[in-house]
């Protein structure tokens, strides 16, 4: 499922430089014994990284409580592909708490409003 600023992407809402997805337990340890991805840390949490792309298994935290399982069973699908629906998204991209992520904020909650 693609979270970050992807689920901003597939609205149209703006562009996206680089894909971030969530994916389960099961499917990051199939990617890492494929041995196709670099393994890194980030805020904490197991990254697997290649060519822009970013895969994690846990989304939550303490200001974030949704789980990966959780996200995915309520994800907007959007030309076949998976992402997180726009309130899961809003509530993550607060959670970040980043300047980019209130303006990306801004741009969902008039996405809303207008559609």
């Amino acid at each position: 499922m693609l979270v970050g600023s992807g689920p901003l992407a597939a609205r149209e809402i703006r562009e996206a430089s680089d894909l971030d997805i969530a994916v389960t337990k099961k499917l990051l340890k199939q990617l890492i014994d494929s041995k196709k991805y670099k393994r890194v840390e980030k805020y904490g949490k197991l990254f697997l990284e290649a060519n822009n792309i970013d895969i994690i298994t846990q989304l939550d935290w303490d200001a974030y409580p949704t789980t990966v399982e959780e996200a995915i069973r309520t994800a907007d699908v959007i030309n076949g592909f998976p992402f997180l629906n726009i309130s899961e998204t809003i509530k993550f991209k607060r959670a970040l708490g980043r300047e980019k992520d209130f303006r990306d904020i801004k741009m969902l909650k008039d996405y809303k409003e207008n559609k």
